[in-house]
């Protein structure tokens, strides 16, 4: 675009998510701040853009301070710079995943009110009753068009800049409504802590932006003045090239990246010669230890950073590389102005190495799910959130964590975390993949379920897991039903949907 460069003064750089890219581009206006596809934007480039993208807000769409927007697309060039700029101009940011059916995406922008939704050309048979605005046709001249010569100033801290969608993999989505606050905030917080978001880093996303870790782990690059380079999606073997290309300093992933990049070629592993890693952080998921053993074998020691969170909270805990071998099967202490504690089902606090309830109070905490006054209060306790996680903490400050209470199965009266039983059979030479789900018997209760997908270099029969299970875990703890799949049920942030394989096994004879 043919248009005068967007000068960045001192009064533009706020407290809200789009004033670190205002501070890169009075730094250094120069300097690559993201990439996606052979093209990029420097420093000022992007605030230029994200200051029309509030314009546009503004100016030409009449959205004011508490409307909602959506993004329905996968990941793109302009969806840092809509949730950036739309968020400067007070309006919240809706994140449904791009892969959502039209009934989902329905319920969505009803709850979230949405009164515009961008998305590519390809999804724009959307609802009707929303204003319908195409990321391809007619985009860049929308955003040519604004006027820069009354600047949007930066949004109140405690404004709600973005709505993700949790994953529904135990019920209905709920929108989790976050300040700019609460995500500057946990910028810093994860730069300190994992040693490889600063402004030196160039970081590779491919995690969907829809959801909180993928959107959180890339503005957290650009945000504190380093270089985001983003993928579309995931592809292992692009992801372990760009790798060693030895231009990546850091990246985000989920255990199952890790898993795919793990079970390619050795010619094609052998790229790791051209590592400059400086961090890999994991999380979104259990990260099995065997896994992580692995990956530590292949990527180096130092390098992997684990944490655990929700999207309510974003980062709560990290384990930093160097522990990893002390704290087997932890995910670290709290991070820094972040409390955790384990509480019995009647709220009073646990023994140390005592499985309970975990909570989190932190600066970081989300403002409330979108219209959902029920679900808030059932999660907090004045500043106190029930995660849904169940856990323990030992008598150093780390925490392990357990299962989802959810997914917890009680047979014949008894608690059975089906993590644990998931560990055991991940160290199984011939699987791959396992998930462990408790499904209705009427003799016990619930009776647990195991579905695993086998190496595809060995052959592994049902006898042989139940006599493996049977050598290292009690006996009420052996799965009595064992199923072989090609691969697992996932959502687009790679989290096993245990509702839905428990609901599948459920209705088989």
């Amino acid at each position: 675009m043919n248009r005068p460069a967007f000068q960045v003064t001192p009064e533009l750089v706020g407290a809200d998510i789009s004033s670190g890219v205002m501070a890169g581009a009075l730094k250094h206006p120069a300097k690559p701040a993201l990439l996606f596809e052979g093209r990029t934007l420097s420093f000022a480039e992007l605030a230029d853009r994200i200051q029309r993208v509030a314009a546009l807000a503004r100016d030409e769409l009449g959205l004011r301070p508490g409307d909602c927007a959506a993004i329905y697309a996968p990941n793109c060039l302009p969806y840092i710079e809509l949730v950036a700029g739309l968020s400067r101009a007070g309006v919240m940011v809706a994140t449904p995943t791009h892969r959502a059916v039209r009934a989902e995406l329905r319920q969505i922008l009803d709850n979230c009110q949405a009164r515009v939704v961008f998305c590519p050309d390809a999804l724009m048979d959307g609802p009707s009753g929303v204003k319908i605005l195409s990321l391809e046709t007619g985009y860049e001249a929308m955003l040519a068009r604004q006027s820069l010569a009354d600047p949007v100033p930066p949004s109140p801290r405690e404004a709600t800049f973005c709505v993700p969608y949790t994953s529904g993999t135990t019920g209905e989505p709920k929108g989790v409504m976050l300040s700019h606050h609460c995500r500057s905030h946990l910028f810093g917080a994860m730069a300190h802590h994992f040693r490889c978001l600063g402004p030196d880093d160039h970081h590779l996303c491919f995690a969907p932006l829809a959801h909180g870790g993928g959107y959180g782990f890339a503005m957290a690059a650009i945000f504190n003045g380093g270089t985001l380079e983003l993928l579309e999606a995931f592809d292992p073997d692009h992801v372990l090239a760009r790798l060693g290309s030895g231009e990546v300093t850091s990246v985000f992933m989920v255990p199952t990246h890790v898993h795919q990049i793990l079970a390619l070629s050795p010619d094609q592993l052998a790229q790791r010669d051209g590592f400059r890693l400086n961090g890999i952080v994991v999380n979104a998921a259990p990260f099995a230890h065997a896994l992580k053993q692995r990956a530590v074998e292949f990527f180096g020691d130092g390098i992997i950073h684990e944490c655990y969170g929700c999207t309510e909270v974003g980062v709560a805990t990290s384990l930093a590389p160097e522990l990893y071998r002390d704290k087997p099967g932890s995910v670290g202490p709290a991070i820094r102005g972040t409390e955790i504690v384990v509480r019995r089902e009647d709220r009073r606090p646990a023994d140390p190495d005592e499985i309970g309830d975990l909570w989190v109070k932190s600066p970081t905490l989300f403002n409330g799910y979108c219209r959902n006054e029920a679900a808030t209060a059932e999660a907090l306790d004045g500043e106190w959130l029930l995660t849904g996680d169940m856990g323990a903490m030992d008598s150093d400050g780390f925490v392990s964590i357990m299962d989802r209470r959810k997914d917890m199965v009680i047979s014949g009266g008894i608690n059975i975390y089906p993590r644990e039983i998931e560990e055991v059979l991940l160290r199984h030479v011939g699987v791959a993949e396992a998930a462990v789900v408790g499904i209705p018997d009427e003799k016990w209760g619930e009776r647990l379920a195991a579905v695993i997908v086998a190496r595809t270099d060995r052959d592994v029969t049902v006898d042989e897991i139940v006599a493996y299970c049977r050598e290292h875990l009690g006996g009420y703890k052996v799965p009595r039903q064992i199923s072989f799949v090609d691969e697992l049920v996932r959502n687009p942030a790679g989290k096993v949907m245990k509702r839905t394989i428990r609901e599948q096994l459920s209705i088989t004879p």
